[in-house]
């Protein structure tokens, strides 16, 4: 992680210690259509274009960096039946990602690891497809 990183870190967790909260599932809701406790601004129908984009599908791997609370990666992964790694640098972000895949019921094809985007612990060519919504690089 980049030592400037920190400050954002700390922003992150804070965010996602209310993202939970009714009025703010309402708003994201409302504004985009998900409720999986996002921080960005990628809509629902945008999320199922990347998901037709890449074919998705059961036995494939999707990986989604950046990945906040799970989203699009978790909700792609729910509609295609392919698997996802969920990768973030805030732990709290990780532990909303792994309560939702659990709750969806598909916390055996999905894991979040807390990692910076600049050193994935994912293995060269082991991924079908990545993702990285709303990431600020």
């Amino acid at each position: 992680m980049a030592p400037d990183a920190s400050d954002d870190i700390e922003r992150f967790r804070e965010r996602y210690a209310v993202s939970g909260t009714d009025a703010l599932l309402a708003a994201e809701r409302e504004a985009l259509g998900s409720d999986y406790q996002g921080n960005g601004y990628t809509t629902l129908a945008e999320a199922d274009l990347i998901g037709d984009l890449l074919d998705l599908g059961p036995g494939r791997l999707l990986v989604d960096v950046g990945a906040g609370c799970g989203w699009p990666g978790l909700y792609l992964a729910e509609r295609d039946g392919c698997s996802v790694v969920c990768v973030d640098p805030v732990a709290e972000g990780c532990a909303v990602g792994r309560q939702r895949a659990a709750a969806d019921g598909i916390g055996h094809r999905a894991l979040t690891v807390r990692a910076d985007a600049r050193s994935l612990p994912i293995r060269a060519g082991s991924a079908d497809a990545v993702v990285h919504t709303d990431l600020l690089c």
